[in-house]
């Protein structure tokens, strides 16, 4: 029985730390501009440049 309590524990427990992940990691793609992490009008990256 103890075994058992332990392993539906460690199931809730993970499905949690996971959702919450996954949930931060949506938000934070699709955040407003100013938050978000990356803006497609204005790339990091200049393509073909060696500078």
């Amino acid at each position: 029985m103890q075994a058992f309590l332990i392993t539906f524990a460690s199931v809730v427990v993970g499905g949690a730390l996971a959702g919450a992940t996954v949930v931060g990691l949506v938000n934070s793609q699709t955040a407003p501009p100013e938050k978000s992490p990356a803006n497609v009008s204005n790339p990091s990256l200049t393509y073909g440049s060696t500078q």
